[in-house]
């Protein structure tokens, strides 16, 4: 079947794949499913028999994004950046995953670029499928939607996303990076640890500087910003429904909060 307006967007994490269709112009323009996993097989086994089975993956379309939320990632300033360095930039940082497929996004707007790695099996299936497939990393969406959130008010800003059963902390100065890593985190109190350490690290300000909250489970969010209220001033949970309001998904709390701003932010 071909869908000339439609779009497909693959979401790939550490033991999980989820697929999001978006059809311009309808009612419900989104369709949005999480893949049942078999955990006694590999992901790329799972992969392999979602592109056979999953009427999803079946059909043709017009543009096919691949978003990889992996803590599988550097940074590298866009002035100091090669094409033909990545797999050096990402051997450097993760020398035990050379077996993985390097790729890579510029953000221009934040000016640097993002190094990261996916399961050669994985990135091969996927081609194989979607020839014309781009490529995606997580984190690229993130630092492009929170650089741009930052720029609303003042002083510096803390953004952590809970997610996967690890978290990602963002930091800005007005748009400018100051801090971005993924850590392993399932308990609330591992996250308050790690983001009262970073908090510390980079200097922020307990009354002047801001905390935003964001999760794919309401309930952690909401405990974790109950805990690190009495030791900042300003901590809130994102509203993703404001977020994306004016947006195509409108605030969509079944899509993760990584895909809604790949589908917003125009890659």
């Amino acid at each position: 079947m071909n869908n000339n307006n439609k779009s497909l967007s693959i979401r790939v994490c550490s033991n999980g794949l989820s697929f999001c269709t978006y059809a311009p112009g309808q009612e419900e323009p989104f369709e949005y499913k999480v893949a049942d996993i078999n955990h006694t097989i590999s992901l790329a086994a799972n992969l392999k028999q979602a592109l056979l089975n999953e009427p999803m993956l079946q059909q043709s379309y017009q543009r096919v994004n691949v978003l990889i939320a992996s803590p599988s990632f550097t940074t590298v300033p866009v002035a100091a950046f090669q094409k033909e360095d990545i797999e050096s930039f990402y051997n450097l940082v993760f020398p035990k995953e050379k077996s993985k497929h390097v790729s890579y996004n510029v953000l221009r707007r934040s000016g640097i670029a993002i190094v990261f790695g996916l399961e050669r099996s994985i990135y091969q299936l996927l081609l194989d499928d979607f020839p014309r497939a781009r490529f995606y990393a997580a984190a690229s969406t993130l630092i492009e939607f929170f650089g741009e959130k930052s720029l609303i008010g003042n002083g510096k800003k803390m953004y952590a996303y809970l997610h996967d059963k690890e978290m990602t902390i963002y930091a800005f100065e007005q748009g400018r990076m100051l801090f971005v890593n993924t850590f392993a985190a399932k308990a609330v109190a591992d996250m308050q640890y790690y983001i009262l350490h970073v908090w510390k690290e980079l200097g922020l300000d307990q009354i002047d500087d801001s905390l935003f909250i964001v999760g794919d489970q309401q309930q952690p969010a909401a405990e974790l910003e109950e805990k690190l209220k009495y030791f900042l001033q300003h901590v809130d949970i994102i509203d993703r429904s404001e977020d994306f309001k004016d947006r195509l998904t409108k605030g969509n709390c079944l899509i993760p909060y990584d895909l809604q701003t790949l589908l917003v932010c125009g890659f």
